[in-house]
């Protein structure tokens, strides 16, 4: 097995067609169903059903396509590292993050990126605390900030910040006319719920709910917090998130965030552990921590504590 023959079952295993896997790869159909041919001899399992409108991959097909994506980003990787070696940090690094910190986080990073680290390429993957736990594990992505606990054993993890869950709402609700506001506080209130897919935001006000026996009512529920601030500067519930996502309407006035007593995010910096560390992602991973200290510092991530 080499890394040409990965390369074109990955190719055929996406593609799921030999015309359109040799039309990706610029080489001959009969050259791929050779090298498939090969590789399904190596391993002793056939790795594609032909029909009439293509090849399916069987479940064998499926285990390796994750294998082999793996093998040939860390070939790359490594061929990216060796080259780094000679000369400053460069290459591609993927940064997953929730849709809400993407929103504070994109373009300050970005610009540090370039300030400092001008060969290196960003990509930014939004996702939930599930999902980029999975990508990390996978190796879909180099970096990401999640919020513990981490579920995975093969990630390590390094402490960032603490941030308090906030009751968000138009500045003239009654029910913010506090400082903060406890658990047993947001019965009844109509809330607009984030995190279709269990986000931390979401898991935590859930725990919390059930922990004190309070029944939360859900007017509406969306996936992320955009949509939820839209749907609380129109009238229709408010909402609980942390406050940098909606500061700048906090400034203007048109919001108000009261802490809910008890209920904080704890952030953390991971990667996976079982696999080596690139100069360009090392150097990413220090850029984004100073990102955020300067941020919690000059009082830009209210209600943030820095770990």
């Amino acid at each position: 097995m080499d890394l040409r023959q990965l390369r074109y079952f990955v190719a055929l295993a996406t593609q799921q067609h030999y015309g359109k896997a040799s039309e990706v790869l610029h080489v001959t159909q009969p050259a791929l169903s050779r090298q498939i041919r090969l590789l399904e001899e190596e391993l002793g399992v056939k790795l594609f059903e032909r029909h009439a409108r293509g090849a399916a991959p069987t479940d064998e097909a499926r285990l390796l396509l994750e294998r082999a994506l793996f093998l040939l980003r860390y070939a790359e990787q490594t061929k990216a590292d060796l080259l780094a070696m000679q000369r400053e940090p460069r290459g591609p690094v993927a940064i997953g993050m929730s849709p809400g910190l993407a929103q504070q986080l994109t373009v300050l990073l970005t610009q540090a990126v370039l300030q400092y680290l001008p060969e290196v390429r960003l990509r930014f993957i939004e996702g939930f605390a599930p999902s980029l736990q999975s990508m990390l594990a996978q190796g879909e992505v180099d970096v990401a900030l999640l919020i513990e606990p981490i579920e995975r054993s093969n990630l390590q993890a390094v402490p960032l910040l603490k941030e308090q869950i906030c009751l968000i709402g138009p500045p003239g609700d009654r029910r913010l006319r506090t400082a903060r506001v406890g658990i047993r506080d947001l019965a009844g209130v109509p809330l607009v719920m984030t995190g279709l897919v269990k986000s931390g935001v979401r898991l935590e006000l859930e725990a919390a709910a059930a922990g004190a026996r309070v029944e939360l009512k859900h007017v509406v529920e969306v996936e992320t917090a955009e949509v939820a601030r839209r749907l609380v500067l129109e009238g229709v519930g408010l909402t609980a998130h942390f406050a940098a996502a909606i500061k700048d309407d906090v400034d203007a006035g048109r919001l108000r965030a009261v802490p809910i007593e008890g209920l904080y995010l704890h952030r953390v910096l991971a990667r996976a552990a079982d696999r080596p560390v690139s100069r360009a992602t090392e150097g990413v991973m220090g850029l984004l921590r100073m990102v955020v200290e300067r941020h919690v510092r000059e009082g830009r991530w209210p209600n943030a504590q820095l770990s």
